[in-house]
This record gives C-alpha cells, sequence and structure tokens, in this order.
C-alpha cells in the first residue's frame, strides 16, 4: 500500500508482457460512458461481437447465448486462453456523491470474455490510496481474467478522506459495484447470481469487510439489490488494521491518526465481523512482500477457520507485493478460479433467487 504509487508502473509492464496489445475499435453498446476521466470506450482487436440480451431481463428460460457450463479447472490453467476480448471504460456506476469539494460519479471498466457466455462476474479492486482513475494498474490483470472467460468489473472507491472516502463512504463505494455488476452482468453475457470480489493490497482489505459483513453498505448507488459478494479473494491485503505497518496510508484513507478516528477504524476491521452467513474465501500472500506484512492474511485465515469458513490461503514463496498480479503466479488464478467454483456450489449463502435476477 504505502509503496504502491512507486510500484504501479512496473507491476503493469509486467503483467502486460504476456497479454495483446490493445487497439481502439468499437465498443459493446451497454453502458453509456461519461466525462471526467480521459479513458474512452474502446475494444481488444479482433474481437467479434455478438448481440447482447436485454440488460435486467429475468427471463430464466434458456438463452441464445448460452454455452458449455464454464469451467474454473480448466479455466485456472496457464495454457487456457480465449482470443480477444471487449472493454467498456469508464462507466459511472454511482449517483453524484460527495467527493471533497465537488460531487462526482465513480466510474469502472468492463472487460467482457470473447463468446457467448454465460460468464463468471468478477469486480475488481485497486489498491492505494491512490484516487480516482488508480485502478489503472490492474488493467492487465483484468484483462487476462477476460481471456480466461471472466466477465471483469475493474471499479474505483473513494479510498481518501480529502475525496469524501473512508469509513463507511468507501465500503458502500464497493458494495455499489457489487450491486452494479449483478444488475448488469446479464447484459454482458455474465452471471448475476454470483459475484466475486478480489481485492488487491487496501482493496483486499476494504473488499474483506463488505465481504464479512453481512448487515449490507449501500448509499449512492445506480443499482439497487445485493451488495455483499458470493466469494471474496484477498492478494496481499493489510486486513490488520490496527498494526503499525502502512499507518500513512490509513492516515489518508481515515483522515487522521488511531486516536481521532478509532470509532471509524474500529468499524472498519474485518475481525469484528464474520459473524452472519459464511462465503468462500481465499487469501494470498508473498513471503518478499515489504509493502503489506503476509501475517495478516495468516491471522485473517485463522481467523475465519476458527468460524468454519470456507478459507483458504496460499503463502506465495519469494513473491512481492506485486508480482502476485503477474501473468506467471500460478497460486493467484488458481486462488481467483477455486472462489468462482466455491461461489457456484454454495450459492444460497446470500440469496440466490434475488441475485440470479441482479436485484
Amino acid at each position: 500500500m504505502a509503496a504502491l504509487a512507486v510500484a504501479v508502473a512496473a507491476a503493469a509492464a509486467l503483467a502486460s508482457q504476456t497479454l495483446p496489445a490493445r487497439s481502439a475499435g468499437t465498443a459493446s453498446p451497454i453502458p453509456t460512458t461519461g466525462a471526467g476521466d480521459s479513458r474512452a470506450a474502446t475494444s481488444d482487436a479482433g474481437f467479434a461481437a455478438t448481440p447482447l440480451p436485454t440488460a435486467g431481463s429475468t427471463s430464466t428460460a434458456a438463452s441464445p447465448w448460452a454455452s458449455a457450463p464454464f469451467d474454473p479447472a480448466v479455466a485456472a490453467r496457464s495454457s487456457y486462453r480465449q482470443p480477444g476480448f471487449a472493454t467498456v471504460l469508464n462507466v459511472p456506476f454511482t449517483t453524484p456523491v460527495g467527493c471533497g469539494a465537488a460531487s462526482c460519479q465513480l466510474r469502472l471498466d468492463v472487460y467482457i470474455p470473447a463468446g457467448q457466455g454465460p460468464f463468471p462476474t468478477v469486480v475488481l479492486l485497486r489498491g492505494g490510496p491512490s484516487g480516482f482513475g488508480g485502478r489503472a494498474y490492474l488493467d492487465s490483470f483484468a484483462a487476462e481474467l477476460a481471456t480466461r472467460g471472466v466477465l471483469v468489473f475493474n471499479a474505483d472507491y473513494r479510498d481518501m478522506a480529502s475525496i469524501g472516502g473512508g469509513y463507511p463512504t468507501a465500503f458502500g463505494d464497493v458494495a455499489c459495484a457489487v450491486r452494479f455488476a449483478r444488475s448488469q452482468a446479464r447484459g454482458y453475457r455474465g452471471e448475476a447470481a454470483q459475484v466475486t470480489l478480489v481485492g488487491h493490497s487496501l482493496g483486499g482489505w476494504v473488499g474483506s469487510v463488505v465481504a464479512l459483513d453481512d448487515t449490507e453498505f449501500g448509499g449512492g448507488c445506480l443499482a439497487g439489490g445485493l451488495g455483499r459478494p458470493d466469494a471474496f479473494v484477498g492478494l496481499a491485503g493489510n486486513y490488520q488494521i490496527a498494526g503499525s505497518w502502512n499507518d500513512s496510508d490509513l492516515f489518508t484513507f481515515f483522515g487522521g491518526g488511531p486516536a481521532d478516528t478509532a470509532p471509524a477504524r474500529s468499524a472498519s476491521d474485518p475481525f469484528a465481523y464474520a459473524g452472519g452467513a459464511p462465503i468462500p474465501v481465499r487469501l494470498v500472500a508473498g513471503t518478499a512482500d515489504t509493502t503489506v506484512n503476509a501475517a495478516a492474511s495468516t491471522a485473517l485465515d485463522d481467523f475465519l477457520m476458527s468460524r468454519d469458513w470456507n478459507v483458504e490461503l496460499t503463502m506465495v514463496p519469494g513473491a512481492s507485493h506485486m508480482s502476485i498480479l503477474r501473468v506467471d503466479c500460478a497460486a493467484t488464478w488458481s486462488a481467483v478460479f477455486s472462489a468462482i467454483s466455491a461461489a457456484g456450489s454454495s450459492a444460497g449463502a446470500i440469496d440466490p433467487l434475488r441475485a440470479r435476477f441482479g436485484e
């Protein structure tokens, strides 16, 4: 987290080395992109667009875009790829919300796999605090997921008190992204019934609270319905916010030190939750991480195991804070697809009937 801004460019370059370059094209015309971001709607070269169903459709009949069931075990293999993917960039997913001195609408990017679907759905959360547009360093990670057959919503959130972030707004933003993904997934040939939340670094911590707290965060959402994910993957998250690691980042996030923001920090502690319906959780950390203490992942794993949650921890020997995002980090991809698979097999922990229709 503290070193994230410095490491972002290097990590993006590493991850993008094995991905096809993107060029401008015609994006799938679902949500209209808006102003306030330099990103424009583009699509991956060579993507063959297929007709999309009406967004929000509640029909359970077999659709013309259904195909063979998605197999997470196959998709996790390093050799698995689907040629091409489409992107719709800079899509607003909140109503106008307070962003410091002015209001704004938070935005996300959608990565749509080639093929007929239905695709599993992932909401991706960046680290930080980095402010608006920080999600860009996960572009290559999102693109890799899309080539493996996953519909991805790569979302921003307010991660600095100076732009309206902190508690509870940052957590509400993440819940809004999950709601939006559910409401739009079918329109992008994706599954609305099971949404997996994947968070890196600061996003791992914020995402863990949204995942473990079954009381539902809200506020400022363009979509209603369920804001809690059906599975969660934490990549190098700093879950132990009471420790001495990443103090400067937490000061920026909360807008003050531990004494001044004690109630907000207490409410943002993932170890205060996990009392409701359990969901599958997968945690990944690198043994050579000098940015976030890998012991935080071990502690969260122990905590959830003590409460009989479906949780698995993978410690990657020699991996750093950013190298776990690389295409060749097999442990990360295995964790993501294990969570997707577990979410599908444990559907019902949240509310599958409502989730199926993106409500």
